[in-house]
């Protein structure tokens, strides 16, 4: 480094205009100097004493701002290895999470779904339902809103519990139809094993067998009947099939299936009760002039046949 240089150095650095490299430059000099002459021409008004020492001290400063980061860096390390352990074990938890979890939908058509455990389920249309099987969990937990029809794997380790509102239904291998659709009745039906129906609200318990159906309406208390239980998840096989249900309710079926809005210009014809079997894909206007020819009805289509609308005076 030449005089002129090393003057030119030591005058940025005493200003605070040196760049880091040129700080680099200069500390790296001053400490690989052993006693030599130092010879700087100092600016005015500097003494040589008074300048080793204001450089000394500079370096000395930026030595230990140095030495701080490092150990900065040193404690900040841990912290870092942390935050990953941390990183992979939640990417972890949520390749179970989404692997335990699945959701379906069905939406105009009835749909087929075959779950983890190897339970078969049949939904209607309009329905969801979210299952979730974790690996560190006692049991196979079950969202429903809709319909739905389950043939259940057995599993005595893993109870199946299927959620609708406040209505849980518990089991370990059976067969039942679930009806949970929001503003409708409630109703279970079991066509083979046994199953647990609990209501939250009411902490009513009711155990079901096979062909028989207990169903919640209107608030009232739960009624339990028999019943011939294929008829209740006749669906499944694009069957319409209805007993001792309200031509409301039917009517509710109707909607869904056609996808057709079905309106009383009477009211007294809703609360009329009708057992009723069709054809496996019948066509919407069969199936409607059946329903009004036994509740003394009639019926017209809207130009553009989204709307049917019910007139007489019922089955009163």
């Amino acid at each position: 480094m030449t005089k002129e240089q090393l003057t030119d150095l030591t005058a940025k650095y005493l200003d605070g205009t040196a760049t880091a490299a040129e700080r680099k430059i200069l500390e790296q000099w001053y400490y690989s100097f052993e006693g030599e002459e130092l010879v700087v021409e100092l600016p005015e008004g500097e003494e040589e004493d008074e300048l080793e020492r204001r450089m000394k001290a500079g370096i000395d400063e930026q030595n230990a701002k140095e030495s701080r980061r490092k150990r900065l860096l040193m404690h900040i390390k841990p912290y870092r290895m942390a935050a990953a352990v941390v990183l992979v074990l939640t990417a972890a938890l949520l390749s179970v999470f989404f692997s335990g979890r699945q959701v379906y939908n069905a939406q105009q058509q009835p749909r087929f779904v075959v779950l983890n455990d190897g339970s078969r389920v049949w939904l209607n249309s309009a329905t969801k339902l979210v299952y979730t099987d974790f690996p560190f969990m006692g049991e196979r937990r079950l969202s429903l809103t809709g319909e739905a029809y389950f043939d259940v794997a057995s599993d005595p380790e893993k109870p199946f519990i299927i959620q609708s509102g406040s209505m849980v239904t518990q089991v370990l291998g059976t067969a039942f139809n679930i009806k949970a659709y929001p503003d409708e009745p409630f109703s279970v039906t079991v066509t083979k094993g046994k199953i647990k129906l609990e209501d939250k609200k009411t902490k009513i318990i009711t155990f079901l067998t096979p062909n028989k159906q207990v169903k919640y309406a209107n608030k009232q208390a739960p009624v339990m009947v028999a019943v011939k239980a294929d008829m209740a998840y006749s669906w499944t096989k694009g069957q319409l099939e209805f007993y001792d249900q309200s031509f409301e309710e039917i009517a509710r079926t109707i909607n869904r299936k056609y996808n057709v809005n079905i309106v009383f210009a009477n009211k007294s014809l809703e609360q009329c009760m009708i057992t009723a079997t069709f054809e496996k894909e019948s066509p919407v206007t069969r199936v409607i002039d059946l329903l009004c020819k036994i509740n003394n009805a009639t019926y017209t289509f809207s130009a553009d046949s989204s709307t049917i609308t019910l007139e007489g005076k019922g089955c009163q």
